[in-house]
């Protein structure tokens, strides 16, 4: 499997006159974020834009940042003023006025209306500070179908140009792989297992609850097989142990965990948020090696893998059909959200 080399990127990137520097951790969960900043980084290489990254405030760290999880792979600045004029971009305005619509409400038009002085106000200080013209997060636009980057040997679709650079980002903290091994050794996980993501918490109000029988219906193990489940809420593993006698189920899940409520998150203790970060990110390295892979593609952890494992035919999603799943991840969460209820209107994935 083809790999990035970070060095080589920091030189290509360094050598970039025009800036950006990246707000991570804004608002979003975890791999939401991780998404968009990979979409940046393809965006900076291929218009030549220096990346830079701000993550001190991140939403998931208790003030380090990037590196608490993550070894570096650019240069960090430190200015306060991103953590309020450094933000992720708004939705187009026809999607904006349809949420107005449908809300009864004028709040979304207003909030995009005070995303203008705030990002004016935010160029001005970063003028200021750097003495030179830098975007932020806000400028990133939209993916392009194809990349042709010849310094870093990029030479192909979108989906193969955010696995390489994902990749070259995914590269943990040796005490995060400490970590890792020390889980694998409690759960006692085999050289070979299948894996899932069972989503459960405020996802709910954005699209369609799947239920883990289901998903495991897709995935279709065989007896005495082992599987590996990312989950948010322990009583779908419990229910799934209750239903599948003879496989061997594993979860870093704990006993009291009833769902992801982001907001909820957000305002945990530090220490935590952290805990929880880190047994995410080690799942989500374990399903990135596992055999086969069945998510969601309404999920921000399912997506992220998809979009690693885009071409393995051992990966796929319950809601979209494989023939449609590389046009289906990139899109936006409420195009996704349509295109999950109309494929599983068609089954009895309903919790």
């Amino acid at each position: 499997m083809k790999q990035l080399d970070v060095m080589s990127y920091r030189r290509i990137n360094e050598a970039f006159h025009r800036r950006m520097v990246y707000h991570v951790g804004v608002d979003c969960g975890f791999f939401v974020e991780m998404n968009y900043m990979v979409n940046a980084m393809l965006y900076c290489l291929a218009h030549h834009i220096r990346f830079q990254l701000y993550s001190e405030n991140a939403n998931f760290g208790t003030g380090v940042g990037w590196t608490e999880y993550f070894l570096p792979f650019c240069e960090e600045v430190h200015e306060p003023f991103h953590k309020k004029y450094n933000f992720h971009r708004l939705p187009a305005w026809r999607r904006i006025l349809k949420v107005c619509r449908q809300q009864k409400s004028l709040g979304p038009l207003a909030w995009k209306l005070k995303s203008f002085p705030k990002t004016m106000m935010g160029r001005l200080m970063a003028f200021w500070v750097y003495k030179a013209y830098v975007q932020f997060a806000q400028d990133v636009s939209d993916p392009e179908q194809y990349y042709r980057i010849p310094e870093l040997g990029i030479n192909g679709s979108y989906y193969e140009a955010y696995a390489l650079m994902a990749r070259m980002v995914w590269r943990l903290q040796p005490e995060i792989l400490h970590y890792e091994t020390i889980y694998k050794e409690k759960l006692a996980l085999p050289p070979l297992y299948d894996g899932v993501h069972i989503r459960g918490g405020d996802k709910m109000m954005e699209t369609t609850l799947i239920s883990g029988k289901h998903i495991m219906e897709v995935l279709h193990p065989k007896t005495g097989a082992c599987v590996f489940i990312l989950t948010d809420d322990y009583r779908q593993f419990q229910e799934l142990q209750a239903n599948y006698p003879n496989i061997r189920l594993l979860t870093l899940c704990r006993p009291e965990e009833r769902g992801y409520l982001h907001k909820a998150f957000s305002h945990k203790s530090p220490k935590s948020r952290q805990e929880a970060i880190v047994r995410l990110l080690i799942s989500v390295d374990l399903l990135l090696h596992s055999r086969s892979f069945v998510g969601s593609i309404t999920t921000g952890p399912s997506v992220f893998i998809m979009k690693l494992r885009e071409d393995d035919p051992f990966v796929q999603a319950v809601d979209c059909p494989k023939t449609d799943l590389a046009s289906s991840l990139s899109l936006t969460i409420d195009v996704r959200a349509a295109i999950s209820k109309r494929f599983l209107s068609h089954t009895v994935a309903i919790i």
